[in-house]
């Protein structure tokens, strides 16, 4: 918790650096070729060197303390060390599983005993939690051996008092003929927890296999399923096509879902000029709808494209038939949503990112997630200037993690919280990695949900800081910041807000935002190691409690395939999650006339399960409306803000609520009304 002592101590500091400015210079490959001095608002007033800057120079780099922590966000567990965390690449796989009704967690990792005696990590290693992420097993439960195994996936079923089990698949190094290594088979292990003997099997083929997808539950059969591409038996080429697989059994065993006539993605789907990325699948909580969905980015260039385009896309399929039929490829362009339907800023400029997810809500409804901006050029200081000789290092670039969702028939952005850099470049020295150029790291937006399907819950990176000043050869300089920091948000479905999600920003103007409201997002808060490759579980637990893991890899003085000094650590980010109490709804404006003061009947009424509620306001104010059943107890909340004068539309939507009499209240300044309504299921 933040003291007084502690947050005044900051105002100060704030309020002191607003007059100070001194000259920077841009390095010359961030400048585009130009050596230019400028001023920059240094972040804090303490600075102290540390480790060399993101080119691996010998120089040092200043890092501003102001990352010292006032406030205390989530704090980091050591679940164990990796062999090397390639196997965390790719936001299609999944590392960490919630049970949402029990708060067991469990988190799957290759296990560092890579060694000229030990072999080449084919430990597997699940750890779990049986209180939310609190406390966890000892690293020697759960220990799974197979030859070469690599990028495990876990899943932790659901389930009332029954003992708690994992789902685990990975795929298998093979030899093809011409001695290419490659992958062949999904292995697939189901493993009780608290040390019990795993049951193993594994898919058959031809065809041969690639990675598995994140596994997805069917709720309403406990069936279990995935995709994994397929590939030629003979000698490991991709075939372009991607299989639904699924288990019946929690996770026993695997099998093709249909059958091989029937391939949930294949290349021909893709429009020409486009190549398909970071494809997703989701299937509703009630069973009845599931989806294929991914980003669609078009080519700026013979096997290129840009990182933020206005034409690029999203396409999904669905079935209603558990992924026997699935109807035709079906697409949208964030960018073609009419400017007047569009929020500040993205009335301006629209571009959208690679990043992306899926989920479906309890109505089958889909969620999109992805990264849209509205900055003419994010990667250049230049543009991120508050004048022609000041840049503000704490700068927001109207760069934003976005939900793009289906409201009243039309395609409505509801921006989530800041991104400050869509491209964060880390330059790596894992010895896999030959390219001297950087890594790129995006935002990595993750979806979670509820067991239910009535909360949704983001989970993204992103820096703290836009710039940071650097030393080098005696002259101080920009560098983009890499740090990257976790930042987390969450709404209920029903709520129609542009503001409905439960940690608020100022999109439109973000320099009006505060490090409080920053730090309300924000779980991480690190000085000198960024948080990336980061994995959420599936589902959210008690109050929003979402679980997350991150691995630190490929930055530092040694190889992250040594044996002996590499440091791959796995950390999970304990903290309390997102609570997002009664729900909110979006109240609608009918008429800016003002009136008397008026609460009108609901309509319908009786309802199952939704009504609506209109009321007339004399002037502006702030408005509070309430709903309680018989016995006084608050069960929503669908009105508390100012309002214009006028007459206004909310819905009340009771779905997660018994049949019965209730009781709506409004309250407006001096004014107060009540009346009751009867919901019948």
């Amino acid at each position: 918790m933040k003291t007084p002592y502690l947050l005044s101590l900051l105002l100060v500091c704030t309020a002191m650096l607003q007059a100070q400015q001194y000259p920077v210079k841009m390095p010359d490959d961030i400048a585009t070729g130009v050596s230019k001095h400028i001023a920059v608002k240094p972040p804090c007033l303490y600075q102290r060197a540390t480790r060399a800057d993101i080119r691996g120079s010998s120089s040092a780099m200043c890092v501003s303390a102001f990352g010292k922590r006032y406030a205390t966000p989530g704090e980091l567990i050591e679940i164990g060390k990796m062999a090397n965390t390639f196997g965390v690449l790719g936001e299609e796989r999944t590392q960490i599983a919630c049970d949402p009704l029990t708060g067991n967690v469990a988190v799957i990792y290759r296990g560092n005993d890579r060694s000229e005696n030990d072999g080449d990590g084919n430990t597997l290693y699940i750890r779990y939690s049986t209180n939310n992420g609190q406390t966890w097993s000892p690293q020697t439960h759960n220990i799974a051996t197979s030859p070469n195994p690599r990028y495990p996936i876990v899943f932790l079923n659901p389930n009332e008092g029954a003992d708690p089990f994992t789902s685990v698949l990975w795929p298998q190094v093979i030899q093809y003929p011409g001695g290419d290594p490659g992958f062949g088979a999904v292995y697939a292990m189901r493993s009780e927890l608290f040390d019990a003997n795993p049951t193993y099997s594994s898919l058959a083929t031809p065809p041969a296999w690639s990675l598995p997808w994140q596994i997805v539950p069917d709720q309403s059969t406990g069936h279990l399923y995935t995709m994994a591409p397929a590939l030629e038996p003979t000698n490991g080429a991709a075939t372009g096509e991607l299989f639904l697989l699924r288990s019946t059994n929690s996770g026993a065993d695997w099998h093709i879902w249909p059958d091989l006539s029937t391939a949930a993605f294949t290349d021909d789907l893709v429009p020409q000029g486009y190549f398909a990325d970071n494809l997703r699948l989701d299937i509703s909580p009630d069973g009845s709808t599931m989806m294929l969905a991914f980003a669609l980015i078009i080519e700026s260039g013979q096997g290129s494209a840009l990182l933020l385009d206005p034409s690029h896309e999203i396409a999904w399929r669905t079935s209603t038939d558990q992924g026997v039929t699935w109807s035709s490829l079906q697409r949208m362009k964030p960018s073609d949503i009419p400017v007047n339907q569009r929020p500040k800023p993205f009335d301006a400029k629209l571009t959208m990112a690679w990043d992306f997810d899926l989920i479906l809500d309890y109505r089958n409804r889909p969620h999109f997630l992805t990264v849209l901006s509205a900055d003419l050029n994010p990667f250049d200081p230049r543009d991120e200037a508050v004048s022609e000789t000041v840049v503000n290092l704490r700068h927001v670039d109207s760069t934003f993690t976005c939900e793009i969702t289906m409201i009243d028939g039309d395609w409505t952005i509801l921006p989530i919280g800041p991104v400050r850099r869509a491209r964060v470049d880390r330059g790596s020295f894992t010895a896999l990695y030959e390219s001297e150029q950087p890594y790129v790291l995006r935002a990595e937006p993750k979806w979670a949900r509820n067991y239910d399907g009535t909360q949704i819950y983001a989970k993204w990176i992103s820096p703290l800081f836009s710039w940071r000043t650097g030393v080098v050869a005696g002259q101080e300089m920009l560098f983009p910041d890499t740090l990257t920091q976790i930042y987390v948000n969450g709404r209920h479905v029903d709520s129609k807000s542009l503001h409905a999600w439960r940690f608020p920003w100022n999109f439109a103007d973000p320099e009006a935002n505060t490090d409080e409201a920053d730090r309300m997002m924000r779980v991480t808060e690190f000085e000198e190691v960024g948080a990336k490759f980061t994995k959420m579980a599936y589902y959210a637990g008690p109050n929003g409690r979402l679980h997350i893991v991150f691995t630190e890899w490929g930055i530092g003085e040694t190889y992250d395939d040594d044996p002996m000094f590499s440091d791959q650590t796995v950390w999970y980010v304990s903290g309390d999650g997102v609570e997002l109490g009664p729900i909110g709804v979006a109240v609608e404006e009918m008429s800016t006339l003002p009136g008397d003061f008026l609460l009108h009947q609901n309509f319908p009424n009786p309802f199952n399960p939704s009504t609506e509620i209109l009321f007339t306001l004399p002037s502006a104010n702030h408005a509070l409306l309430r709903v309680f059943d018989v016995l006084g107890r608050e069960v929503a909340i669908l009105v508390n803000q100012v309002l214009h004068a006028g007459t206004h539309r909310v819905s009340f939507d009771a779905y997660n609520l018994q049949s019965g009499v209730y009781v709506y209240r409004l309250e407006s300044g001096s004014f107060s009304a009540t009346k009751r309504m009867l919901l019948m299921k």
